[in-house]
């Protein structure tokens, strides 16, 4: 009896309503955008190296190609934690490249001389980032991505045309 009112006290002190900790304290959590990303990415590397033919990985890619096509035009890419990889200033036309994982942003942007106040913000941030850094912003999708082939070690997996703005600036 003494023995089992033991494990019963263990049982119920692993029990306390705690909170779950598993994950490390300074790990930043990836918002819903960046792991649907993440996850589809993970997704179709997988299905495309247990395809056994060229005509199976070609169709993977078509179809991995629209899931992410279609969540691009749906979904707003906010709170991404990326890596500035390029940021070139050529009078008031930016480029800019960014990613994590083996997924790309890129973009050229050319923006107005005399700009309302929240064109003005973004040509502003976008100027101020700097090459190697990683940041925290909302990524604004302008129409298009494809896929690569996982096999190439030159070219990312997904290669998505959008540039980054401040985190501030919610949806598309």
């Amino acid at each position: 009896m003494k023995f089992s009112l033991f494990f019963i006290l263990i049982i119920a002190a692993g029990c306390s309503g705690k909170p779950n900790n598993s994950a490390l304290p300074d790990t930043p959590k990836m918002s819903k955008a960046q792991a649907f990303l993440s996850d589809l990415k993970d997704s179709m590397i997988s299905q495309y190296y247990s395809a056994g033919s060229d005509k199976e990985k070609q169709e993977i890619l078509n179809k991995y190609g629209q899931q992410l096509k279609s969540f691009l035009r749906r979904n707003p890419m906010d709170s991404m934690r990326v890596t500035i990889d390029e940021v070139t200033v050529k009078g008031f036309t930016v480029t800019t490249k960014s990613h994590f994982s083996s997924i790309e942003f890129g973009s050229s942007i050319t923006f107005k001389d005399n700009m309302p106040p929240r064109p003005d913000s973004v040509y502003r941030f976008m100027k101020s980032l700097k090459t190697g850094s990683y940041v925290l912003v909302n990524i604004s999708y302008i129409g298009d991505g494809y896929i690569n082939s996982p096999d190439s070690p030159m070219l990312p997996t997904f290669k998505i045309y959008a540039f980054p703005v401040p985190i501030q600036y919610k949806g598309k």
